[in-house]
C-alpha cells in the first residue's frame, strides 16, 4: 500500500495471550498503524517437514467502507543454516486510507505441506473492528466505476501487490542536487487468477485525482502473465507510468495538477465472462512539493 502523504506519526495495536487487546491510541486517517500480533494466540496448523517450519500466520486489514485488504505476514523466520526451525514475531505496518471509516482485522494460521491446514484468529467469525478518526474523509468525485455485466469472484481473481509511487526524473548531475522536476506517477500491481484456460485477459481501470478530489487522468491498462502460481493460478502484473505531472527547468515551467490519489479496479476476461474482485482499490501519492 501506497504510503503517499502520510503522517510519520504511528499508533500501535497489539493482540495479546489470554486473548486480550490493547492501542497505544487513535486510529486515525492518514497515518500509520502497526499490528502486533503473539503468535500462542494461534496453534492450531504448526506443522514441521524434514526438520522446517512450514506453517504462517498472516494479518488481514480490511477498510471500510471501500473494501480495500491487506494482508501481510506476522511472523520472521529464523533460520539455522538456511532452515527455518523458529519464528519471531514480526509487526504488520499499513498506512489507514484517507476514506476510511472502520478497519476490520483476523488473522489466519496456514500450512500447506502436507496437506492443507487452516485456522483463524476471528472473534468466532466477527472479526475484530475499530473507528478510525481524523479529519474527515476524502472522496473522490468521479471514482472509477463497476463495470457492468461483470461477476464478483475473489476466489478466481485478486490482487496480491500494489505500489503507486510519484518521483522526479529529471537527470541528475554528477554533482549536486537536480536542477529542475519532471513528475511521473507509476503504478505497480501484481493480481493472482484461476487458471480457468489458456486464453485469458486481466486489466485495471485506473482513475488519478489532485488534492481536491477532482479527476486529472484515466485510462485502461492490460497485465502481462508473469508466471505460474500456487493454487492452480496465474500471476500477472502491470507496472508502468499512468501520470505526467509538472516539469520545471531552469527559465522554464510547465505546472499540471498536483497528485494525490489512485484508484484503480481490477479485471478478469476468460471463457467469456468477465470476473472482478469487486473492490474499488486506492492508493496515495506524496505532494509534489516534498519530492
Amino acid at each position: 500500500m501506497a504510503t503517499g502523504s502520510t503522517s510519520t506519526v504511528q499508533t500501535a495495536l497489539r493482540f495479546l495471550p489470554e486473548w486480550l487487546e490493547s492501542r497505544d491510541g487513535p486510529i486515525v486517517r492518514g497515518r500509520n498503524l502497526s499490528i502486533a500480533f503473539d503468535p500462542t494466540r494461534l496453534t492450531g496448523c504448526r506443522r514441521n517437514w524434514r526438520g522446517t517450519d512450514v506453517w504462517e500466520i498472516e494479518g488481514v486489514v480490511k477498510f471500510h467502507p471501500r473494501g480495500d485488504v491487506v494482508r501481510g505476514t506476522l511472523l520472521e523466520p529464523i533460520r539455522t543454516s538456511g532452515v527455518v526451525t523458529g519464528h519471531s514475531p514480526k509487526a504488520l505496518e499499513v498506512t489507514v486510507p484517507s476514506d476510511a471509516t472502520q478497519i476490520e482485522v483476523w488473522f489466519h494460521n496456514f500450512a500447506e505441506v502436507g496437506g492443507r491446514c487452516d485456522a483463524w484468529d476471528s472473534r468466532f467469525g466477527q472479526n475484530y473492528w475499530f473507528d478510525v478518526e481524523g479529519p474527515n474523509p476524502i472522496i473522490p468525485q468521479d471514482p472509477v466505476r463497476y463495470r457492468e455485466a461483470t461477476v464478483a469472484n475473489a476466489d478466481l481473481v485478486n490482487v496480491i501487490g500494489q505500489t503507486a509511487v510519484k518521483k522526479n526524473v529529471f537527470p541528475a548531475p554528477p554533482r549536486g542536487p537536480r536542477v529542475g522536476k519532471d513528475l511521473r506517477t507509476s503504478l505497480y500491481v501484481q493480481a493472482w487468477v484461476k487458471n480457468i484456460a489458456f486464453a485469458k485477459d486481466v486489466w485495471l481501470d485506473v482513475h488519478v485525482f489532485d488534492r481536491d478530489a477532482a479527476r486529472i487522468q484515466a485510462g485502461t491498462f492490460a497485465l502481462s502473465w508473469n508466471g505460474s502460481a500456487s493454487g492452480f493460478g496465474d500471476l500477472f502484473r502491470f507496472q508502468g507510468e499512468i501520470y505526467k505531472g509538472s516539469t520545471a527547468t531552469p527559465g522554464s515551467v510547465s505546472p499540471k495538477p498536483n497528485a494525490s490519489l489512485v484508484q484503480y479496479r481490477l479485471y478478469y476476461a476468460v471463457e467469456g465472462t468477465t470476473y472482478t474482485d469487486a473492490i474499488l482499490h486506492q492508493l496515495e501519492l506524496l505532494d509534489d512539493a516534498v519530492i
